[in-house]
């Protein structure tokens, strides 16, 4: 499948991306230290040790400086951490973005066919005005956030599972089902949310119980896994692609640096995530057309193959692709934001400690200092 010829200057330096060096720069946040996600899958993170700076040299010239700093002891996080820090970050990418997923949805409806980027949000502005890019908004980060929460919860728990009994050479493609499960055990909460955010980001409906007492009106509980084909056909390659790619591509980085050895920083995590985002998002366009054009044109299809055969009728294989700048532009900066935004979190967690224990540590300081200083007072 040929990329237009538009879109190939991109696609070639998401290419060019994968083989140049890894940036050197210090990556932001953690007072100016690397941000760290380790090569191995499991969930924990290991505590660093405290070091003086050590010059380590190999044959050559070529010299590292070893600097290891203090640092607290890491938790290991449980599925409810993590439940929590994938629905913050979805959440953070889904608000973010949102006006060019509003301007993609119309763009691959019927009442958008053949409407570029610069005419669908036009028309998005001279019907809604600024409201208008943001139809949907609410609904879709509840249910977006909460399949997130699913999502990453279940996709760490499976992918440590696989890290402790699958050979470490097929690891990086057993990522891809992991993610793949991740996403079948989310898509309960995505679809219905997904559906009622496409029906408000068209207009046909004016607000949340409006489009929930229209599908149950007409359809029922059936009624809100509308276009549930499309939607698995889209998600669930996307989801492998996306978190396979991702985490492949970071480790990539780390083996090529180090031999496997150490720690990615918060700068590769960022390329990774775009160069998974840039080539998930354009390979999966053809199954995300077919999913909104169900979802919202659902009463001139008689299914997924026949949404797919009329759509190559109407426009050839291009049609297809309609839509696939704005999903490009939409889906590469969504995940390059909410993927590290992720692993923030995470880091945020691992360093955070449980409120009971710490109450209960400085409880027992307390004590101790009282008693030392009782024994000096004695003492004197």
């Amino acid at each position: 499948m040929t990329p237009p010829t538009r879109l190939r200057p991109f696609f070639l330096a998401l290419a060019l991306l994968a083989f140049v060096p890894p940036p050197s720069l210090a990556s932001f946040g953690n007072n100016g230290r690397k941000s760290v996600a380790k090569a191995s899958p499991d969930v924990s993170i290991a505590t660093t040790s405290t070091l003086p700076d050590i010059d380590v040299r190999g044959g050559g010239d070529s010299a590292t400086t070893a600097t290891a700093t203090s640092a607290p002891i890491l938790r290991p996080l449980t599925p409810a951490d993590l439940a929590i820090a994938g629905a913050l970050a979805t959440m953070v990418g889904d608000a973010m973005l949102h006006p060019i997923d509003c301007v993609k949805t119309l763009q691959q409806s019927n009442d958008g066919a053949g409407l570029g980027l610069i005419g669908a949000a036009s028309k998005i502005w001279a019907d809604g005005g600024v409201g208008g890019f943001y139809s949907g908004l609410g609904t879709y980060i509840v249910a977006d956030g909460g399949a997130g929460a699913v999502k990453f919860a279940t996709y760490e728990a499976i992918k440590k599972w696989v890290s402790d009994r699958v050979p470490e050479q097929y690891v990086g493609a057993a990522l891809f089902g992991c993610a793949a499960a991740a996403y079948m055990a989310s898509s309960v909460i995505l679809i219905p949310g997904e559906l009622i955010k496409q029906r408000m980001q068209m207009g046909q409906a004016s607000g949340f119980s409006a489009a929930v007492s229209s599908i149950w009106k007409n359809d029922g509980i059936t009624g809100f896994f509308a276009g549930y084909q499309g939607v698995w056909l889209r998600d669930i390659p996307y989801t492998a692609l996306e978190l396979g790619i991702y985490d492949n591509v970071k480790n990539f980085f780390l083996k090529r640096r180090c031999n496997g050895e150490g720690e990615v920083t918060q700068t590769e995590e960022i390329l990774a995530a775009g160069i998974s985002g840039g080539i998930t998002g354009y390979v999966t366009n053809p199954l995300d057309l077919i999913k909104t054009k169900l979802m919202v044109d659902g009463g001139a299809y008689g299914g997924f193959v026949d949404a797919f055969r009329k759509t190559m009728a109407d426009g050839g294989l291009g049609a297809l692709f309609h839509g696939g700048g704005a999903r490009v532009g939409y889906i590469l900066p969504f995940c390059a934001i909410y993927l590290p935004v992720y692993e923030i979190i995470k880091r945020k967690m691992e360093r955070s400690e449980p409120k009971a224990k710490k109450l209960a540590a400085d409880a027992r300081g307390g004590a101790q200092a009282k008693a030392k200083a009782k024994a000096m007072r004695v003492k004197g």
